[in-house]
């Protein structure tokens, strides 16, 4: 085990045998930074070019040749360079003001990609907002303001979309002729103009910069709130209402926008733009009210004077921790004193940038770990098998000569993260920041001691909870993100600031104030209003918050149709408010199931006896309306969607060499390989406790052709031969293949590749999206396995739905509330709330509308929203009948008893088809269509997805996948 301290060569051999390891290492812009830095010539002359494309046209704004770059344009410039060398690329542009995804380009030059973030640079949309006046809601509470695209023309150099580095990407360029490709790899249309070659920068020291810029220090003050930027370059960096005396503005009743939120500004790259007024030229002093809660380590931000960073100083400064909800007030210094800016007269624009550079080199490390952890414990399981012998002797250098270097190499790398990161850190390498790195560390240090054993703690490798793979990633995010919270920056010279935070009398007396207004309040109350739609929602407060605001500004105005919406806290109420005769107009975000038992108990408005409801209703999933069927009468939209899709680890299947199954048959036949290294593939109904659902049971039934209804719905159909090839399908998963029939989470077993491999929905789709930053670039999703059968064909059916939206029956405004529903679920609308939802509350707030044009206007990633939306054509849900309960109740047993009993497909269907018809008819007497003798006084029609594909197309002429 390596001792003392750590060499560079050390570091520079373990880095080394880690990458030339891996199947696809990662080479990185700090990698090539490491490579290349010394070789970087400060002296440059900057190069321009114009663009060559054929198809480029004259802008007569600004007098250059101009592209529009719509998905997959490339944008083609020819530099001649009469020095070679590293530069920085330079380009002007110009965004749509519609744009609502982030734009990405791929970058080439001379047809090359030096490193993987080429692939991935970011074109920044600046943002503003639409006004600094901030409106109130009904309840006096400040809103936020509708941000807005600048679509004026713009010069960026070139970062990729994580920001890595303080200074933007080098690349290399020969002496002569470099032909230079942008790609855009995103739907987002931007349009392109000239590009230039600028020289790397060589940064003043702040005593160098005192020298260079002289200046009398006026006294003076200028306070800047911080919710008054001019300008970011992220949507998703947000004004907050912060109840603190503490800070400026503050009300201990209403909410003031008071400070930038910090968990809505911790990305690096992330950056706000203030004007800075002042009437004398001269030196100021900068100082910031600020919070930060990352535990005992820093924030970085750079800060730049009208475009340019002053000096190195300021280049990633620290702003040390702050104890929670507590608020420091810093003055811009160093040890030697505080430091002083020179400022033009007039108008100065400053820029506070989040950084994360000083960690990049660590957390590169970290990185590097975890991919080779993932190979060699893959590795691991190709020598061992499923089943690890505890009682064998093992001498594992036997198998694998480089067991203890590959232990060797974490020890030194992870050791020297942690010592770089302790720089920072008040506490040194006890931070709590950098404790996961600790552990991960003391665990591999226990398994070198007894490395010839490693297959014994290969759970302490990669098995998850308390694994060092789990401490290593959560690590990455908590190092790389950046918050800062700010309240205001003080420009001034010779003036006492504030105190940081309010006094007890102050913080006691704001906290009697709001106690006694919390029982005045009826925020958000369930409380009807005479001659206003009243639109109860099943979600949090800050969905209400934004719906009301867009009904203020929009559908109000539009059509003088007055809204409240107020949260309803239990969607059960809505069962007991239609029996008191207390519901509301229109009730949103239910549970798919909802609208049937509504509509069965007469609770529920008949939407198609509207004359333009199917004809509305083709721009949704047919297969979504199934559930809201009832006798030919639909009672609901859908309002939001769910996808299934197959989930998998591009490392794992790289490396074991397999093709990603499209169909269920290769599903079965890569699991004796998975198997044979102790991995699997995740099927939904392994997730749920012991009632299975019908989005975990069925899907199989429909796969196959079948049904699990009779037309006349008084039966069930489960007998059929379609349902039973499909539920004996779904069994033998379990029974003869071995799927895991409990999975605690498909998350964390996915991140330790205990399940490679899945059916996932949107919400695990979301989780290892945005909380798995050590998987990024290591997965991927492919469309949900077909089942192909000589009667029906292919058929990708999955069992899901969203939520839904209906109109209650006891309305005495039905018009109005069909129209308000209408311009809920417009395009317009659904794009516009998706877009300010993750702008507002950052992409773990994903929004998928039922409204497939809107969803495909809404910010995801362009190659996994062509696989989603593929998916959606095929998204059918189980039609509903007054007994459908002992129907998806005896489907879930079929399964237990045929799993875990061994009970054979068959009997179990004939055993259980017996109870559910039996409860059917029972309910059906009960809800008036059969009599007691079983004879049918009302006639019940079972519809499927196909009579509302026909009812989509007779009323509009087609609907989503018509065209296929």
């Amino acid at each position: 085990m390596p001792t003392g301290e750590l060499t560079q060569t050390q570091i520079n051999q373990s880095t080394v045998m880690l990458d030339n390891d891996l199947m696809n290492p990662r080479y990185t812009y700090v990698d090539y930074l490491s490579d290349h830095q010394q070789n970087v010539d400060y002296g440059l002359s900057s190069v321009q070019a114009s663009l060559t494309n054929l198809n480029a046209t004259l802008d007569d704004e600004i007098g250059q040749n101009v592209l529009i770059m719509n998905k997959d344009e490339v944008a083609i410039y020819d530099f001649v360079v009469s020095e070679e060398g590293y530069y920085h690329i330079e380009v002007d542009y110009k965004v749509a003001a519609a744009t609502l995804n982030q734009i990405t380009v791929a970058v080439k030059v001379n047809g090359q990609v030096y490193y993987d973030e080429m692939s991935t640079i970011e074109i920044p949309i600046i943002w503003q907002d639409e006004s600094k006046t901030y409106l109130t809601d009904r309840y006096g509470d400040e809103v936020l303001p509708n941000q807005v695209i600048d679509g004026s023309w713009q010069s960026v150099s070139l970062y990729n979309n994580t920001y890595v580095s303080v200074d933007p990407l080098l690349f290399w360029f020969n002496e002569g002729s470099n032909l230079v490709t942008i790609e855009n790899t995103t739907s987002s249309v931007f349009t392109i103009s000239d590009a230039k070659l600028t020289a790397p920068k060589q940064y003043l020291t702040y005593q160098e910069y005192q020298t260079q810029n002289p200046g009398t220090k006026h006294d003076s003050i200028v306070d800047i709130q911080a919710t008054n930027y001019k300008q970011k370059n992220s949507s998703y960096v947000q004004a907050f209402a912060e109840n603190n005396p503490s800070l400026k503005p503050f009300d201990s009743v209403y909410k003031k926008l008071n400070i930038i939120a910090g968990n809505t500004w911790q990305l690096s790259g992330q950056s706000l733009s203030y004007d800075v007024e002042v009437e004398q030229a001269g030196l100021y002093k900068i100082a910031f009210r600020y919070s930060n809660n990352k535990f005992d380590f820093p924030v970085f931000r750079s800060i730049y004077i009208n475009g340019e960073i002053p000096f190195e100083e300021v280049r990633s400064y620290a702003f040390a921790n702050t104890a929670t909800s507590q608020w420091n007030v810093e003055t811009l210094g160093n040890a030697e004193g505080e430091f002083y800016f020179y400022l033009n007269q007039g108008v100065n624009e400053l820029t506070i940038r989040a950084e994360s550079e000083p960690v990049q080199n660590a957390v590169r490390k970290v990185q590097l770990v975890i991919d080779h952890i993932n190979t060699f414990s893959l590795e691991i399981r190709k020598i061992t098998g499923k089943d690890i012998d505890k009682n064998r002797t093992w001498k594992f250098t036997n198998f694998i000569p480089e067991t203890p270097l590959y232990l060797e190499s974490y020890i030194i790398l992870l050791k020297q993260a942690i010592t770089e990161l302790s720089v920072y850190a008040p506490n040194g390498s006890a931070s709590s920041t950098i404790n996961n790195l600790q552990k991960a560390l003391s665990r591999v240090e226990n398994i070198y001691d007894d490395y010839e054993r490693i297959p014994l703690y290969l759970d302490d490798l990669v098995g998850g909870t308390g694994s060092i793979s789990q401490f290593l990633g959560d690590s990455l995010q908590t190092i790389t993100n950046q918050p800062l919270y700010l309240n205001q920056v003080h420009i001034y010279n010779n003036h006492t600031l504030a105190k940081a935070n309010a006094n007890f009398f102050e913080v006691v007396g704001s906290t009697f104030q709001s106690f006694f207004a919390s029982f005045t309040s009826n925020k958000y109350s369930l409380t009807k209003e005479e001659g206003v739609v009243d639109v109860w929602v099943n979600r949090p407060i800050t969905y209400v918050d934004m719906m009301q605001k867009m009904a203020d500004q929009t559908f109000t105005p539009e059509t003088g149709i007055k809204v409240k919406i107020s949260v309803m806290p239990d969607p059960n109420k809505l069962v007991m408010a239609s029996a008191a005769g207390q519901q509301p107009d229109v009730a949103l975000g239910l549970a798919s199931y909802m609208p049937y038992d509504l509509a069965i108990r007469n609770a529920a408005y008949d939407l198609s006896s509207f004359p333009d409801y199917w004809e509305y209703s083709s721009q949704f999933a047919p297969g979504a309306f199934v559930p809201y069927i009832l006798n030919d009468k639909a009672y609901a939209l859908p309002e939001t969607l769910d996808f299934n899709v197959i989930m998998y680890r591009k490392d794992i299947f790289d490396s074991l060499n397999f093709m990603v199954p499209d169909t269920w048959n290769e599903v079965i036949d890569i699991l004796p390989e998975l198997q044979k290294y102790g991995m699997n593939f995740y099927h939904p109904i392994a997730g749920g406790v012991a009632i299975k659902w019908f989005y975990q049971t069925s899907g199989f039934v429909y796969q196959f052709g079948g049904n699990v209804y009779t037309e006349d719905g008084l039966r069930t159909n489960i007998a059929s031969k379609e349902a039973v090839q499909g539920l004996t399908f779904l069994n033998q998963l379990f029974t003869n293949y071995a799927l895991p029939e409990q999975v605690v989470s498909f998350y964390n077993s996915f991140r330790y590749a205990t399940l490679p491999i899945g059916i996932a929905d949107f919400a695990t789709y979301q989780l290892i999206k945005n909380a798995a930053p050590e998987l990024t670039g290591m997965w991927e999703i492919a469309p949900y396995p077909s089942i192909t059968t000589a009667e029906y064909g292919t058929n990708r059916h999955y069992i899901a739905n969203g939520t839904a939206g209906m109109i209650m029956q006891e309305t005495d405004q039905p018009d109005d509330a069909w129209s308000f529903l209408k311009w809920w679920m417009s395009t317009e609308t659904q794009s516009q709330f998706s877009f300010t939802l993750q702008s507002t509350y950052g992409p773990t707030y994903a929004w998928i509308s039922g409204n497939i044009n809107a969803f495909i206007e809404s910010p995801f990633p362009e190659k996994h929203k062509e696989v989603i939306l593929e998916q959606i054509k095929w998204l059918i849900d189980v039609p509903r009948t007054p007994g459908q309960y002992m129907l998806e109740r005896s489907i879930s047993d079929i399964w237990n008893t045929a799993v875990f009993d061994g009970t054979p497909t068959g009997i179990a269907i004939d055993r259980y088809t017996i109870q559910i018809n039996r409860e059917m008819r029972k309910k059906m007497i009960e809800f008036g269509f059969l009599n007691t003798n079983g004879d049918v006084i009302r006639p019940y029609t079972i519809r499927d997805i196909h009579w509302v594909r026909e009812q989509m197309l007779n009323a509009s002429g087609g609907y989503h996948g018509s065209n296929d």
